[in-house]
C-alpha cells in the first residue's frame, strides 16, 4: 500500500512544481507539498462521501472495499498529473517568459490546469468504477449514475479544498511577494469567496490569452 501512496506524493509533488513555475521559484517549492496534500485531503473526503452515495443507490459494496477503489483512483490520478507535468512545465516556463508583469495568461493557464486535472480525475474514476461496480447492478444506467454522482463529489471537494488552500500559483503582478502557505476563504482577484463561484464568474468571462485582450 505505501508504494502506490509513494507514487501518488510523487506525481503529483512533480505537477505542483510544474505549476508553480508559472510564477516563481517560491510556489514551485511550495508546491511540492502542496498538491499532494490537496489531493489526499480530497481523497479522505471523497472516499467516505463515495461509500454514503454507494450506499444510497443500494449496492451491497463494502466500505472497505470502496476505501481501497477510492485510494486507488487518486493514486491513478497522481501518475496521470505526473505524466502530464512536463508540458505543464514548457507551458508555465513560455508563459512566465511572455507575461506582462500584471495579469498576463493567468486565466488561461488556469483553464488548462482545470482541463488537465478534470480529465485525469475522469479516466481514473471510471477506471475504478468499471472495476468496482462489475457485478453490483442489473441496470447499467444505474451504474452510470452512481459513477456520475461520484464524479461530481469529487469535482466539488476538489475545487473546494483547492481554493482553501491556494495560491498554487499566482498572477505576473504578485510576484515578488511571499503570500501565506493558504489564504482560505479570503475573495479572490475577481472577488469569488468559493470555488463554485469563482467558476461561474470564469464562465461568465471566458478567460482570452492576454495578446487578445487588447483585440
Amino acid at each position: 500500500m505505501w508504494r502506490p501512496l509513494l507514487g501518488l506524493v510523487a506525481g503529483t509533488a512533480v505537477y505542483g512544481f510544474a505549476l508553480g513555475s508559472a510564477h516563481s521559484e517560491l510556489y514551485a517549492t511550495r508546491n511540492l507539498v502542496k498538491l499532494p496534500l490537496l489531493v489526499i485531503a480530497t481523497a479522505a473526503i471523497c472516499s467516505l462521501s463515495y461509500f454514503v452515495a454507494a450506499r444510497a443507490f443500494r449496492t451491497q459494496l463494502s466500505f472497505l472495499q470502496v476505501q481501497r477503489h477510492a485510494w486507488r483512483l487518486f493514486v491513478d490520478l497522481g501518475l496521470l498529473l505526473g505524466s502530464l507535468s512536463p508540458a505543464v512545465f514548457f507551458v508555465a516556463r513560455v508563459a512566465r517568459a511572455l507575461d506582462d508583469g500584471q495579469l498576463g495568461d493567468y486565466d488561461v493557464f488556469l483553464a488548462l490546469n482545470l482541463v488537465c486535472v478534470a480529465s485525469a480525475g475522469t479516466l481514473a474514476l471510471v477506471k475504478q468504477s468499471h472495476e468496482l461496480l462489475a457485478g453490483q447492478f442489473s441496470s447499467p444506467l444505474r451504474a452510470r449514475a452512481l459513477v456520475v454522482v461520484w464524479l461530481a463529489l469529487s469535482l466539488f471537494v476538489g475545487g473546494q479544498v483547492a481554493f482553501t488552500m491556494r495560491p498554487f500559483f499566482g498572477f505576473p503582478a504578485t510576484r515578488g511577494n511571499t503570500p501565506p502557505w493558504f489564504v482560505g476563504r479570503e475573495r479572490d482577484l475577481r472577488g469569488a469567496s468559493n470555488f463554485y463561484e469563482a467558476v461561474l464568474q470564469t464562465i461568465e468571462q471566458p478567460p482570452l490569452p492576454a495578446w487578445l485582450q487588447g483585440k
